[in-house]
């Protein structure tokens, strides 16, 4: 019978005639009552489910509305004498919800987000101490071509002569098929570039220390590697290498500031409007 009065109350709900004006009482337990509109939008469109199956899932949604109801009911009678520190800690945690949600719409709305070359400059100068690297970096490039490339000894030849570079551009252009990605104008850790080439892993840095440019192969491929500059761990870090950093630091004072400034102007307006006095 109940399940009839489900499928009644689904199929009108459902269908395109105008929603139930009248509450429909679907349970009750003690002063606690659940009633059909609190549950409607929650059920599946038209079509979607059978009849009997959806007056199976509104059982379910009025089983679970129970068991939520009934499980607070007997958490109240049972801990009562923590019962306070609960509603406490439910006030303060809605209390700082929305503190966070009014500073952050207000930090959104205010905070100006354009940060110059000069103020990334200005405090990168002003506190290099706290940009000292933790490895070494590199500013390096590579292309790469097929070990068995026609003239590949006059390609090593031409790499390495600063008067044949437009000779060794052209071949490359021709048997080239693999390169870095990213120009050696960027910074990136020393290990990271190393681990795309196939150099001796017991000593790798010695490549990098002792010419700007070197090659070296797996069995498929040879590596030209072009070395434009290295920074050993313990030195400072170029600005380049940091800057984003360091606008993450600046941007974070600002935000910071905002607070401060959101919070004293609450503060000073409540003094002003007399709502707040101070004894």
């Amino acid at each position: 019978m109940r399940s009839l009065i489900y499928i009644g109350i689904y199929a009108l709900a459902v269908s395109c005639a105008p929603r139930i004006e009248e509450p429909v009482l679907l349970a009750q337990l003690g002063s606690e009552k659940l009633y059909f509109e609190d549950i409607q939008d929650r059920l599946p469109s038209s079509g979607s489910m059978e009849a009997a199956d959806s007056a199976g899932y509104v059982d379910l949604i009025i089983t679970t509305w129970a068991k939520n109801v009934l499980l607070v009911q007997a958490a109240e009678f049972n801990l009562r004498e923590e019962l306070q520190d609960f509603e406490d800690l439910v006030e303060q945690y809605r209390n700082d919800l929305l503190k966070h949600a009014y500073i952050d719409r207000y930090i959104n709305q205010n905070l100006d987000t354009t940060i110059v070359e000069e103020e990334v400059r200005e405090y990168y100068e002003a506190n290099k101490s706290s940009f000292e690297l933790k490895e070494r970096i590199v500013q390096a490039k590579y292309i790469a071509a097929p070990v068995g490339a026609q003239k590949m000894s006059e390609a090593k030849r031409w790499f390495t002569s600063t008067s044949q570079q437009e000779k060794f551009l052209d071949w490359a252009e021709v048997f080239a098929t693999k390169q870095s990605n990213y120009k050696d104008s960027i910074w990136v850790p020393m290990d990271d570039f190393i681990a795309e080439i196939p150099i001796d892993v017991s000593n790798p840095y010695i490549y990098f220390d002792r010419t700007k440019k070197f090659t070296c192969e797996d069995t498929v491929l040879t590596y030209f590697v072009e070395v434009k500059d290295v920074r050993l761990e313990d030195s400072y870090s170029p600005l380049e290498y940091v800057d984003e950093r360091v606008r993450k630091v600046l941007l974070n004072k600002r935000r910071l500031k905002l607070i401060e400034r959101v919070e004293e102007n609450i503060i000073e307006d409540a003094i002003e409007e007399g709502t707040l006095i101070i004894y």
